[in-house]
């Protein structure tokens, strides 16, 4: 059950004056730490935005947060998560879906503010995501 997001650094940056017609989001997880019951995901969401054309897409600024996702598992999932991370670098499909939806929603809202000084859209994403595993055994 996730407990918490911690923010630690918000960061935006406009670098072209031109109109935004596109954005792209990501959402990397830079660490898992574990302890008992207690889950640490390290996650970095970037919403980056474009001007020019569809074709040739120009970056116009970005958005990024910096932070942390506190959870608390039981002791089987906390060892499946660090299992999971120490052997591939990700993390158990429905863990991972849970804590990229609420990045979506956290970042979404708590990056409104900083969007709109800086002239841009909202950063919230449209769709909920739903991860698969993929024939390669990665998730998607």
């Amino acid at each position: 059950m996730i407990t918490g997001v911690e923010v630690s650094k918000v960061e935006a940056k406009r670098e072209l004056s031109e109109a935004i017609n596109n954005m792209k989001f990501n959402i990397n997880f830079e660490d898992v730490k574990t302890a008992q019951d207690s889950v640490n995901v390290g996650f970095t969401f970037t919403a980056t935005y474009e001007g020019g054309s569809a074709s040739k897409a120009t970056k116009v600024g970005e958005l990024v947060i910096i932070g942390s996702v506190v959870a608390r598992e039981s002791k089987k999932d906390t060892e499946d998560i660090e299992a999971t991370w120490k052997s591939k670098k990700t993390l158990p499909l429905k863990f991972a879906e849970d804590i990229i939806n609420l990045l979506n929603f956290e970042c979404g809202a708590r990056g409104t503010l900083i969007a709109y000084s800086m002239g841009f859209a909202a950063p919230l994403p449209i769709s909920r995501a739903k991860l698969q595993e993929s024939p390669s055994g990665k998730g998607e």
